[in-house]
């Protein structure tokens, strides 16, 4: 069985964008900015994120599955703070954020003649 980079990168006019591996909880992000001329770069920057310490009773069931999970624990909190204030949704990324990131996940698979699992 084989693993591929678990790497993301957004090409745009003025650079690049990578998010590292590993990507469903990176700890690294780096910029590429594109100077004139075909490949020439005006800088490049990169960014790191720390990830929390497993707490020593995930260290005694045997860690987490996948690297970096400890970072979801960032996402947990957010969800805890809003519970408790009675909130519904993150503000930070509502649900209408999740409707429109999947109207364009359909489009994308529409396009490349992609079918969903119950199509």
């Amino acid at each position: 069985m084989g693993e591929s980079v678990e790497e993301t990168t957004v090409i745009g006019t003025k650079g690049r964008l990578t998010i590292c591996t590993p990507g469903h909880c990176p700890t690294k992000l780096s910029v590429t900015l594109k100077a004139s001329g075909r490949g020439n770069a005006a800088g490049s920057y990169s960014y790191e994120y720390p990830v929390p310490s497993e707490s020593e009773r995930v260290r005694k069931a045997g860690g987490y599955f996948y690297p970096n999970s400890a970072g979801f624990a960032y996402e947990a909190a957010a969800v805890s703070r809003c519970i408790a204030a009675g909130k519904i949704e993150i503000p930070q990324y509502t649900l209408n954020d999740t409707l429109n990131n999947m109207r364009m996940i359909d489009q994308i698979r529409s396009q490349l003649g992609v079918k969903g699992v119950n199509e």
